[in-house]
């Protein structure tokens, strides 16, 4: 491979890609001017033109041209634009790249965690499995480096946690796979999302949310704008599967296995985990039937419990003991009584009907404390006189 200085190479350059001569010029330009910034945002711009990607030519344009001045960049915008050079290597090749520009800008968070999750990526797509724990080893580096800082470029937070999606979901770990994809959603703008990838991901964080050891909370994925790809889809059914959990819906789950039973037979993340997954939506139950007993009247006997999760009285503390375990209730059971002195619920997002309700408790608590303002009110008045 030829070598030349930075002005050499852009004539040559022209010479290769006349299409570009006048953005090239331009590019000479800002550079004999040191005008970084504009040139960072010129070389953004040619680095993704088709015709300099058709030439395989970005490693001889970092190499020739940008290496000369790179520490002039603000070293995010150089990690980015490196990226893009290294997508035209081979995989191996391209994480070495990016490990050589990662020691470059060490000193700086976002450019160095956005080097740590690109090389964990490659370390993913090599499909070797020693490589796996390679990746998962430098995802930690980046969650180290990740503790404590707020503020980062957007881009930092959705490549990591769009790699720690991956990491989880190649290692099938639903809870985690759930909880990272869902902050990857909230650092991306869907539209920069293929249709295709879209439905993908929308289906596999459902089964993740069903199936996730430690996932009772359903309200994030239900308000998210992803489930609309599957809308209209084979995968429909999921959609209203996880409204049903989410209100601890039991004689809607098991209208829902009784209508979908063809294609639910097929899915077997579900069929694998089907006394899981009833054991769950009892729970949920269970948690719906407190969120809606008022707090001065959360002492709920084992009966209405059974009424509710559609249990054999025999299993409930059973069920009230995984709960309180899990840390989804507070409390205690009087076990003589088979009552639960429930002092609190874990928080949830609501949908409306259950806000509706929170609505209707508010209003009630409001009379209440009117009524007690009364009587306080004319007690006071009989003290005086």
């Amino acid at each position: 491979m030829a070598t030349y200085k930075p002005l050499e190479y852009l004539e040559h350059l022209k010479k290769v890609l006349p299409d570009l001569s006048d953005q090239i010029s331009l590019i000479k330009e800002t550079y004999e001017n040191k005008l970084w910034h504009q040139l960072t945002k010129q070389i953004e711009m040619i680095i993704i033109t088709p015709q300099l990607l058709e030439k395989k030519e970005l490693f001889n344009f970092y190499t020739n041209f940008i290496r000369d001045f790179e520490n002039k960049l603000r070293p995010l915008s150089l990690v980015e634009i490196c990226i893009a050079v290294a997508r035209q290597f081979d995989t191996d090749e391209s994480r070495k790249f990016i490990d050589t520009i990662s020691q470059k800008v060490k000193k700086d968070k976002s450019a160095y965690i956005l080097t740590l999750s690109y090389m964990a990526n490659m370390n993913l797509r090599s499909g070797v499995a020693e490589q796996l724990q390679d990746c998962k080893k430098t995802l930690e580096l980046a969650k180290e480096e990740l503790q404590g800082v707020t503020g980062l470029d957007t881009i930092v937070y959705s490549s990591f946690y769009r790699v720690s999606t991956d990491y989880h979901m190649a290692k099938s770990q639903a809870s985690e796979f759930y909880k990272n994809a869902l902050m990857y959603l909230s650092y991306c703008k869907l539209e920069t999302i293929s249709q295709e990838e879209q439905a993908s991901l929308a289906y596999n964080l459902c089964i993740a949310a069903l199936v996730g050891e430690d996932v009772y909370g359903f309200g994030d994925l239900i308000a998210n704008p992803i489930l609309k790809a599957l809308e209209g889809s084979q995968h429909n059914w999921l959609i209203a599967f996880l409204k049903a959990f989410n209100i601890g819906d039991i004689q809607q789950f098991e209208g829902l296995m009784s209508q979908h039973r063809d294609i639910i037979s097929s899915q077997t993340a579900i069929t694998n985990n089907m006394q899981k997954l009833r054991q769950k939506i009892s729970i949920l139950s269970l948690l719906e039937l407190a969120f809606r007993t008022p707090s001065d009247k959360r002492s709920i006997s084992f009966g209405k419990i059974a009424q509710a999760t559609k249990l054999p009285l025999g299993e409930i503390e059973h069920l009230l003991m995984k709960s309180l375990s899990l840390g989804l209730i507070k409390g205690s059971i009087d076990q003589t009584a088979e009552i639960i002195h429930i002092t609190w619920v874990t928080p949830r997002i609501l949908d409306l009907n259950q806000i509706n309700s929170m609505n209707n408790r508010i209003a009630e608590w409001t009379e209440k404390a009117k009524t007690s303002l009364r009587l306080v009110e004319n007690d006071t008045v009989d003290l005086i006189a």
